[in-house]
């Protein structure tokens, strides 16, 4: 555990180092400059902002919500509301957020992407759900609400996060820590990036998850790269401590099994420096499948 902890404060060290230098002033994001105009807007014209949030202040607009963003590397935010006609109860509220890193805008665009969503092909990735959208391209994660579901509330919604999108700098495809998810059985829209204690637990830093179904059963495939393989050791020993405060726990190859009072199972090991692990709904013989399609991608 000691190795494990001084790790953990290597890393923090590290990462509170980057969030406070940042990437210099001319490499940040113009997010002005990426707000359409207007007038290009029918009906439409700029009732508030643009007003900027950097980490010191987001409090202020996200209240609670602001520690998640500083998590996946916020450097600046900037909101802006555009009005139809003269009802300020018929607004489209829009936000851009720089933040910082690629990996960042995923992972805080994949935090809040619901199951229900609409794809769109706004940048990276884009959904509409009701009268709320998002999407991420590069360094950017751009959400937007509308203030009810009319067509000329939501089409115009949608028009903004798509003319947003066009003009960001950035790719348009997934980051590469997603590269070793198996294809097959992955169900669309699913990954994500955690970018600390992985499914709430503090034995693991950060890491990727997706879903998989596999006769119509589902579960959640996961891994966490830690500094070597000594850290990784330690981690899934610590995560299964965890584990076995409330719930049943086998060895099995590398690592272990649990099966929680509810009827949900899971298998976790340690390959290399990832700690890899599925739990869910999917029979054991189905985690095992899967864990051995992730290794071998993760050793490529």
């Amino acid at each position: 555990m000691y190795i494990l902890r001084l790790w953990r404060i290597a890393l923090l060290v590290i990462l509170v180092g980057c969030a406070q230098d940042g990437p210099p002033p001319s490499t940040r994001l113009d997010l002005e400059a990426l707000l359409p105009e207007a007038t290009s807007i029918n009906g439409f014209h700029l009732a508030e902002g643009p007003t900027s949030y950097d980490p010191d202040s987001l409090w202020e607009y996200l209240d609670g919500g602001a520690p998640r963003y500083l998590a996946y590397g916020l450097l600046r935010m900037v909101h802006v509301r555009y009005q139809l006609g003269d009802d300020p109860l018929s607004s489209v509220s829009v936000e851009l957020y720089d933040m910082g890193a690629e990996l960042g805008a995923f992972g805080i665009y994949s935090s809040i992407r619901p199951p229900d969503l609409s794809a769109r092909p706004w940048g990276a990735e884009g959904y509409r759900a009701g009268d709320t959208a998002a999407a991420w391209k590069g360094v950017l994660f751009v959400h937007s609400a509308a203030d009810d579901d009319r067509p000329e509330m939501t089409e115009a919604m949608e028009r903004i996060v798509s003319d947003i999108c066009d003009v960001a700098p950035g790719g348009t495809s997934p980051p590469p820590i997603l590269d070793p998810l198996p294809p097959e059985n992955l169900v669309p829209y699913s990954e994500r990036y955690v970018a600390s204690d992985l499914f709430g637990h503090a034995a693991l830093p950060g890491g990727v998850l997706a879903t998989y179904e596999i006769g119509g059963q589902r579960g959640d495939l996961f891994y966490s790269q830690l500094p070597g393989n000594v850290a990784a050791e330690e981690a899934a020993e610590a995560f299964r401590r965890e584990k076995e405060r409330w719930t049943e726990v086998s060895d099995t190859r590398d690592g272990f099994r649990f099966e929680d009072p509810s009827g949900r199972s899971g298998t976790v090991l340690r390959s290399g420096r990832f700690v890899i692990g599925v739990q869910g709904d999917l029979p054991f013989e189905s985690q095992d499948d899967l864990l051995d399609r992730l290794r071998e991608r993760l050793a490529n």
